[in-house]
């Protein structure tokens, strides 16, 4: 267990070296060191006592701790396996999920993001983007603003863009760019004739997103009724890719828990 809550100490200094103290739940190491610091020292107490301590007591905490342990890894298992997909050619919007944005520019995840959407238009130029992100504590403009305007400088046509700027996490990013998918087609539905035109059911559309993201992402667009999406994932820094499949695993088994997913 002191093993563990070392590992864990370590990995946050290196997080923090890395990327900055600001870096989003960087804290969660600590709290991690810290929960196996007391298992080693609650586990060390029980096997030096033989009395004094009831018996049913390390039975409950050893059984949560794994109980715990079984949970994170199952979800975390569902969390890793959006890390590969195959990527649908010619869908008719894409989603892109937003990502910070600093006073010097955009984050390096969103970056990625923006650069994988890039080649995708690229290869699929009838296909919508759909920027979605809002301005979050400490962000300089919108998320949707500072990627539209990273694509135009790309070559991205602006008929080709529409914005979402009032999500503040994944699960308005999916629930509020797919109303704007359908508001957006409404629009477009009004210059074609009539049978020409489209119905979202219809429609195909793609979510890109990182990898440790794609797993949640998808479950929100199927729960809001569109069981046909398509991933598209880009790759996270090996150095915090572990951190971000715990927060991401976090934030699942939180999802569940409270009937969101």
């Amino acid at each position: 267990m002191f093993s563990l809550a070392g590992i864990c100490f370590i990995y946050f200094i290196i997080i923090v070296a890395y990327s900055g103290i600001s870096t989003a739940y960087c804290g969660i190491w600590l709290l991690l060191a810290a929960v196996f610091i007391v298992m080693g020292c609650f586990r060390a107490r029980s096997r030096g006592r033989k009395d004094g301590m009831p018996r049913r007591l390390p039975i409950f905490v050893y059984t949560s701790f794994v109980l715990a342990m079984v949970v994170s890894i199952a979800a975390m298992s569902l969390v890793i396996s959006g890390r590969e997909r195959r990527t649908e050619a010619d869908l008719d919007y894409v989603v892109i999920v937003g990502d910070r944005v600093y006073a010097d520019g955009i984050s390096t995840a969103l970056r990625l993001k923006l650069d994988r959407a890039v080649q995708y238009f690229v290869e699929n130029r009838r296909t919508i983007l759909v920027l979605s992100g809002g301005q979050q504590e400490g962000d300089p403009v919108p998320e949707a603003l500072a990627m539209y305007n990273y694509l135009r400088f790309r070559g991205v046509p602006e008929q080709n863009m529409v914005m979402e700027m009032d999500s503040e996490n994944t699960r308005e990013n999916i629930r509020f760019s797919l109303d704007i998918i359908e508001q957006d087609l409404q629009r477009r539905n009004r210059d074609v004739l009539p049978g020409l035109r489209r119905k979202p059911e219809d429609l195909r559309i793609g979510i890109l997103t990182s990898d440790f993201n794609m797993y949640r992402s998808m479950r929100y667009a199927r729960k809001d009724g569109y069981p046909e999406v398509y991933g598209i994932s880009t790759r996270t820094d090996l150095v915090l890719y572990p951190h971000e499949c715990v927060r991401e695993t976090c934030a699942l088994v939180g999802d569940m828990l409270t009937g969101r997913l």
